[in-house]
């Protein structure tokens, strides 16, 4: 007697492969808990389900981030600070650096030269770049 719900292939055939997709995790939300300090961000508890907790410091000014790294099994802390477009660095050009070393190079020749106090080239120890 065989079983109701088996089905039997003929003899060289195989079941039909079924292909697993792969189930994709949502990402957890992130959790915003507002704190007064880097110490208070320290001993806030980890989400261990990998989401990352946002900490605002508006008293201060900055913003702390903690979340687990799952390859070193610990919290990592992560730092934030408002940049004041005041104090944000102001490049030059190398072209026009370029220019200003030729130029300032011109008028050390017109004085006789880059020499110091003791009597030696400042130039002798540059390969003249």
């Amino acid at each position: 007697m065989g079983y109701p719900y088996q089905t039997y292939l003929p003899a060289g055939q195989a079941y039909p492969q079924q292909v697993m997709q792969p189930v994709q995790q949502p990402m957890p939300s992130p959790v915003v808990r507002p704190v007064a300090s880097l110490e208070e961000a320290r001993a806030v508890q980890t989400d261990f389900s990998g989401a990352m907790i946002l900490m605002p410091d508006t008293a201060h000014g900055f913003i702390y981030t903690k979340q687990i790294n799952w390859q070193t099994g610990s919290a990592e802390i992560v730092v934030y600070r408002r940049a004041d477009p005041q104090d944000t660095p102001i490049y030059v050009k190398k072209a026009d650096f370029d220019e200003l070393a030729r130029r300032f190079n011109a008028l050390c020749d017109q004085l006789g030269g880059a020499s110091n106090e003791h009597g030696t080239n400042a130039d002798a120890g540059t390969d003249g770049q």
